[in-house]
This record gives structure tokens, sequence and C-alpha cells, in this order.
């Protein structure tokens, strides 16, 4: 008896212990947050990515300039801390940071636009990040929030894409990060700190520079494909190969297709998408924390790929050496599943499928082999999406 009552009093002990330990890390947590607000952010490394860098792009598709503010995302300068417009946070992959297009055609910027012409007093803050998914989407949330201090936080979620995202296994680091965003980022900051402050950083990059890059990616990239992806990329069209060794195509979008030729055949049918909606909802249900945290609404905005709206868009992924299923055209499974996704974590969800679906015979709505959005593209999304969120975005103006 005596000995059971020991082995008791030491679990207690233990979880005691354990719960106190919890509890004084998320209060470092929230300590090094504020370190980070008030004194060291954004700091030579940027929010994102390195501030006061500019990137000229000219390839096949688009030519656009890319320039990172101080605080380092793409957008204009902006005042650290918040003017009396109601502050809207973006957060999502190159389709919200706009690839291929200049800053005032991104549809975070068009929407901008669109609900000042409400006689709405906004600011849309473009935290894209191109190849981020729904686990990024949740650490930027975590590290952006506490400083930027948004009133609305808005989740482009590319859905297809996400979805397939979203079923990657999570890392241990990846759950470190997730339980304590702002310990992470200050480790990072103190480890960066002396790269940046030693090395000599390139800020400007030229559009043949940025063509290099790209040149130099596609030969390494081609170096290392296996004969089975080899094959594949070696059916594609002459004018493509050429483009992907002359630097004018994405070179990564290339090699994932020769790689992955079914990589969207599995989001025609919501069966298939099953395992990947409770993944997706933990990422969105840390981003919808981190918004109430600190006193900010979460929704997610459904971003349709060509493919599922568009017939000239459907043709040209082929082209690039994805499959394609007719039903592509007709589904809405990638829409329920991240629709599912969100009714889990308790956000609300916004989709106009539909909407790009009534321009689906119209062409140029995305770059030819590029796979993103054109400026009538991002247009066409940014007035979709307005009235919801003018409506919205009222109600909450009206009652701060």
């Amino acid at each position: 008896m005596k000995r059971t009552a020991a082995l008791l009093q030491n679990l207690i002990l233990v979880i005691v212990s354990a719960g106190l330990a919890a509890g004084a890390a998320h209060l470092l947590d929230r300590s090094a947050g504020e370190v980070l607000r008030q004194r060291l952010w954004p700091g030579p490394m940027g929010l994102l990515f390195q501030p006061h860098t500019e990137d000229h792009w000219k390839t096949r598709d688009y030519a656009c300039d890319e320039y990172i503010n101080s605080l380092g995302f793409r957008d204009h300068e902006i005042p650290k801390e918040k003017t009396r417009a109601f502050r809207i946070v973006a957060i999502g992959d190159s389709f919200t940071y706009g690839w291929g297009v200049n800053l005032e055609d991104t549809w975070c910027k068009r929407l901008e636009h669109n609900l000042r012409e409400n006689g709405l007093d906004v600011a849309v803050l473009n935290l894209g990040k191109p190849a981020a998914g729904p686990n990024e989407y949740a650490a930027i949330a975590e590290s952006a929030i506490p400083v930027l201090r948004p009133n609305l936080v808005l989740i482009g979620c590319l859905a297809g894409d996400d979805l397939q995202q979203a079923g990657m296994e999570v890392t241990w680091k990846d759950r470190i990060a997730s339980r304590y965003p702002n310990l992470v980022h200050l480790a990072r900051y103190w480890k960066n700190r002396r790269v940046y402050a030693t090395q000599s950083l390139i800020t400007k990059r030229s559009p043949e520079e940025c063509r290099q890059i790209w040149i130099d990616v596609a030969k390494g990239l081609l170096k290392s494909m296996p004969a089975e992806h080899r094959a594949r990329f070696d059916r594609l069209e002459e004018s493509i190969r050429a483009d992907f060794h002359d630097g004018l195509i994405n070179p990564w979008m290339i090699n994932h297709a020769a790689e992955s030729p079914g990589y969207f055949l599995n989001t025609v049918r919501i069966e298939d998408l099953e395992d990947r909606i409770a993944p997706m909802a933990r990422a969105f249900r840390r981003i919808g924390n981190a918004a109430r945290r600190y006193g900010a609404r979460a929704i997610v905005l459904s971003i349709p790929e060509g493919f599922y709206v568009n017939k000239e868009a459907y043709r040209n992924i082929q082209r690039v050496g994805f499959q394609t299923d007719p039903g592509m055209l007709a589904t809405n499974a990638p829409d329920e599943a991240v629709r599912r996704a969100c009714e889990r974590a308790g956000l609300d969800f916004l989709c106009v499928t539909g909407g790009f679906r009534a321009h689906s015979e119209e062409p140029g709505l995305y770059f030819e082999l590029d796979r993103h959005f054109t400026p009538a593209g991002n247009a066409l999304y940014a007035d979709l999406i307005t009235p919801s969120l003018a409506k919205d975005i009222g109600h909450a103006v009206r009652d701060r």
C-alpha cells in the first residue's frame, strides 16, 4: 500500500512539474513575442524575406518587379504600429504573393482598392509566400499577428495544392514551432544575425540575373532526373523544353510535373481527400487561435487553380506535363474538403469557384504555362470576394 501511495505521489509530482514547465514555456514564448515586436523585429532577416530587396523578372509569360519592404514582406512601406485603418493581413502562397504580376495587380491590392471604393478605410497587407502550405501559413500567422495586430486575417487557400501539402508528415521541428513560434523565431533571429552581419547580401537582381538563377536550377534538376522522369520531360513540346533550359519558365514546376504527373488526379472525388481534412483543420485552428489571441478574426478564402475552372488553363496544364481528369472542371471536392476543415477549425469559409466557372471560356485569366493568375485573373478574384468581405468588414468597422 505504501509503495503504491509513493508511486502515485511521484506520478502526481511528474504531472504537476510537466504542467508547470509547459506553462512556463508558454509564458516565455509570449515574452519572446514582445521582445521581437518591441525591440528586435524585423531585424535583418525580416518577417518573411530579407528587407529592402528587389527582383525583376522577364519570362515567357510575364514581366514584373518584386519589392520587399523594410518589415520583410511584399508590400508598400507601412508603419509598424497600427493606424486608424482597419488592418487586414492576407496569408497564402504564390497566388497571394502575386507571382508574375506587379504589387498593384495582386488580388490583395485589388481587394484593398475595391473595399476603399466601398467607403471602407482598410489596409490589406500581403503576407503571401511562394511554395508555402497550410502548416507554414500557421507559422506565419503565429509570427506575424502579434507584430502587425490585424483586425482580420484572410487565409488564401489554393484548395487542391494545399490539400496535398496538408497531408505531408509534420516533423518534430514543426510541432515545436507550432507550440512556441516566438521562441523559435527568436532563436532564428540570433542564429541568422551573425550571417547577415558578416556576409555581403544581394539586395537587387536584374531580369538577366533572375533568369540565370533559373538556368542554373534547370541544369541541376535535369542532371539529377531519374530516367523515368527524364523520359516524361523529353515528351514535352520543344518550345517548353527550350524555355526550361533558357530560364524562361519555372523549372521547379516542370520538374514537379515530370516527377509527379498525377499530383492532382486524387482531388476530383471527396472520398480521396478525407485524410487531408484533419491536418488542414489543425493548421487552420492554429491560425484561428493566433488571431483570437490578439482580438482578430480569421476567414479562409478558396483560391481556384485554373484547371478546375477554366478550359484554357485546363488544356495548358497538360502541356507542362500534369495529367488531368475531365471531372476537374466540374468537381467541388477540393472546396468541400476545405469547407469541412474550416468547420472543424471553427473558421468562416468563402468560396468563389462558381464565379470563376462563369468565365470558363474566357482566355487570359491564368498565364499560359505558369499556372498563376494574370492581372485579369487577380482582378476577377478580388471582384468576386469583395461583396461578402465588404459586408463583413462593414459590420466590424461599425462595431469598433
